[in-house]
C-alpha cells in the first residue's frame, strides 16, 4: 500500500513543496510548507489508535484470510458479501470514469495512446497509518527537497562521494559523463525544477517513520494516488455502513472528522502547478513542455492526467516523446540552444523515464540525454539532481556532521519548533558504505549472521533491484574491505541498509476486476519539489 501526502512552500530563491504519495509554490511570498493532503496508491487512512515498544498501538495482520476479521484488521467495518460486491462494482465504475487506469498494451511511439486498459490495482478501502507518524513525515519532507537541491550543486561533495561508485557502476558513470560533457555546474540552467518523492515506512521496533529513499527522477503515481483518495471518499460517503463506521471511529475529532481520518490529496494539482511554474519562469509562453516517457508505457494515465491538467488549468501544451525519438527529431536552435523537437520549441523537459539502465538500450538514448542537458530548457530533473538521488549520497548524508553541513545553508534551521537536522535524522535508518570503513565492515559481518535485519541496495531508482536473504549474503561474502574500486571484492556500488519492519494489514484489494484479501505493507511517499529561479 502506498500512502500519499502533499506540502508546499517557498524558501528564498527555491520554492518547495511536499506531499504525502504526492507537490510547488509559485510567485508568492515565503510561506511555511503546508499539508496538502494524504491519500494512498492502494489506500491509507489515519487511525485513531494503532502499540509498538514505545507505546504506540499499531495495526496487526489478521489471522484469518478472507473473513470479516480481515476488514477489521485494516480499520474497515465487517462487510457482507453483497456489500463487498457493491464496493467492487462502484470502484470499477468510478475508476473508469475518472482515469484511475493502467494500460494493458503500449506503443514504441511516445505520443501514441494505448487502446486497451483496465482499472489500476487498488485497495477498495483505506489502510490504517498512525497520524503522528504521518505528520512527522510531512513536516520534514520539504527539507529533503531543499537538501537534494543543495547536494546537487556541491560538485566537490558529489565527486568525493561518488568516486568509488563511478568506477564500479556503469550506469552512474554514464550519467556522470553527461554531467561533465554538459558543463558540470557551470552548464546548468539558472532555472531548474524538481518533483521529488521521499518514501517512508513505519518501523514497528522503533515506532518511527524511517526513510526508504529519496526519488529525484521520474517520480510517479501523483495522479493515480490523488484519484485513489477521491475514490475512497466516494465509496465511504456513498455507503451508509462505511460512513457510519468512520464517523464513529473519529467521533471526538473537531471539525471535519472525515478530513481528519482521510486527508485530501492534491498531488496531481500541485505537480501540474510546479511544472507550469517552471514553464512560466522560462519565459517562452508559446513553447511546449516535453514529457520524456518510456516506449510501451503502461502507466500512461498517471502521466496523461498531469498533461491534461497542465493544458486545462495552466494553458501549457505537452509533447510526449521517448529518448530514441528525441535523438531522431530533436536539435538545439542556432540562436541560443533552445530545445527544438519537430521544429517546435520546448521550454521544460519533464522526465518520466531515464532513471534506469534499461531506458538507455543504445547510444541514441544517451545522445538525447546529453542534448537535453546542453539545451536551455528547464529540466525536471537535471542530471546533477538525478545524481544527488544516488543511494551512496543517501548513505553519506547519514554520516556524522554531513547532514548538518547542508542544513546550515537552509534559510530556516528550525522547522515547526524542532531543529531541522534533528527532525530529519529521526527518519534515517542505519546506512553503511561498503568502501572499507570500519562501520561498513562490522555491518557486513552482522548482515551475514543475521541477514533478515538488512537489505543490500544498488545505485538504482525504480525498485526491484534490492537484494535480500541468501542473495544478499552471497554477494556480501565476496566483500573485501581492502579492495579498491573496480577490483574483485569491492562493493562500493552498493549500500547496506537496516531493514525496516512495517506493520501488516489484511486489505481487500481489487485487481483486474477480482477482489482478494492480501497481506499488505504501507509505504508513505511524500512528494516534494523546488523551482529555482
Amino acid at each position: 500500500a502506498m500512502a500519499s501526502a502533499c506540502c508546499f512552500g517557498i524558501q528564498s530563491r527555491v520554492s518547495l513543496f511536499s506531499s504525502p504519495r504526492v507537490c510547488k509554490s509559485t510567485n508568492t511570498p515565503r510561506v511555511a510548507p503546508r499539508v496538502c493532503g494524504g491519500g494512498n496508491r492502494v489506500g491509507a487512512a489515519l487511525p485513531r489508535s494503532m502499540t509498538s515498544p514505545n507505546g504506540r498501538r499499531l495495526p496487526r495482520a489478521s489471522s484469518g484470510d478472507s473473513s470479516n476479521n480481515a476488514c477489521a484488521a485494516s480499520g474497515a467495518p465487517s462487510l457482507t458479501d453483497s456489500e463487498k460486491q457493491y464496493l467492487r462494482d462502484e470502484a470499477v465504475s468510478w475508476a473508469a470514469q475518472h482515469g484511475l487506469l493502467v494500460a494493458t498494451d503500449g506503443a514504441t511511439v511516445g505520443a501514441a495512446m494505448a487502446s486497451n486498459f483496465t482499472h489500476a490495482p487498488i485497495s477498495l478501502l483505506p489502510t490504517p497509518f498512525p497520524k503522528d507518524v504521518f505528520a512527522t513525515a510531512i513536516a520534514v519532507s520539504p527539507r529533503f527537497a531543499e537538501l537534494s537541491d543543495l547536494v546537487s550543486r556541491d560538485h566537490e561533495f558529489l565527486v568525493e562521494q561518488l568516486t568509488g561508485v563511478l568506477e564500479t557502476d556503469d550506469f552512474t558513470a554514464a550519467l556522470w559523463d553527461v554531467y561533465l560533457q554538459s558543463g558540470g555546474q557551470a552548464g546548468r540552467n539558472e532555472i531548474e525544477l524538481g518533483i521529488l518523492r521521499s518514501d517512508y515506512m513505519l518501523d514497528v521496533p522503533s515506532g518511527n517513520p524511517l526513510q526508504v529513499e529519496v526519488n529525484t527522477v521520474s517520480t510517479s503515481f501523483m495522479a493515480l494516488s490523488t484519484r485513489v483518495t477521491q475514490m475512497h471518499r466516494h465509496l465511504v460517503t456513498h455507503s451508509k455502513t462505511l460512513a457510519t463506521h468512520y464517523a464513529a471511529e473519529n467521533a471526538d475529532e473537531t471539525g471535519d472528522f472525515f478530513e481528519a481520518a482521510l486527508p485530501s490529496n492534491f498531488a496531481l494539482e500541485k505537480a501540474a502547478e510546479t511544472l507550469a511554474a517552471g514553464h512560466l519562469a522560462a519565459g517562452h509562453q508559446d513553447a511546449k513542455l516535453l514529457m520524456v516517457c518510456q516506449p510501451n508505457e503502461k502507466n500512461v494515465f498517471d502521466q496523461r492526467l498531469v498533461a491534461h491538467l497542465l493544458w486545462e488549468k495552466h494553458g501549457v501544451r505537452v509533447t510526449r516523446a521517448t529518448l530514441a525519438e528525441m535523438d531522431a527529431h530533436a536539435e538545439l536552435s542556432t540562436d541560443g540552444d533552445d530545445l527544438m523537437y519537430h521544429n517546435e520549441k520546448h521550454s521544460v523537459v519533464y522526465f518520466r523515464a531515464g532513471y534506469a539502465p534499461g531506458d538507455y538500450p543504445s547510444d541514441k538514448e544517451w545522445r538525447a540525454r546529453l542534448l537535453i542537458e546542453k539545451s536551455t530548457a528547464v529540466k525536471s530533473p537535471s542530471v546533477a539532481m538525478q545524481l544527488a538521488g544516488c543511494k551512496k549520497i543517501q548513505q553519506a548524508l547519514a554520516g556524522p556532521g554531513v547532514l548538518e553541513r547542508f542544513v546550515a545553508r537552509f534559510e530556516n534551521e528550525q522547522h515547526r519548533g524542532v531543529d531541522t537536522s534533528t527532525a530529519m535524522r529521526s527518519t534515517f535508518a542505519g546506512l553503511y558504505a561498503l568502501d572499507g570503513e570500519a562501520g561498513g565492515v562490522e555491518a557486513v559481518a552482522d548482515a551475514i549472521v543475521e541477514p533478515q535485519k538488512f537489505v543490500l541496495k544498488p545505485q538504482r531508482e525504480g525498485g526491484g533491484n534490492n537484494l535480500y536473504g541468501d542473495d544478499m549474503v552471497g554477494v556480501l561474502k565476496t566483500f573485501d574491505p581492502s579492495a579498491k574500486p573496480g577490483q574483485k571484492g569491492n562493493l562500493s556500488q552498493y549500500i547496506l541498509m537496516q531493514r525496516i519492519f512495517p506493520p501488516t494489514n489484511k486489505t481487500l484489494c481489487l485487481r483486474a476486476g477480482e477482489m482478494v484479501y492480501l497481506e499488505t505493507l504501507s509505504e508513505l511517499g511524500v512528494y516534494g519539489g523546488d523551482v529555482r529561479v
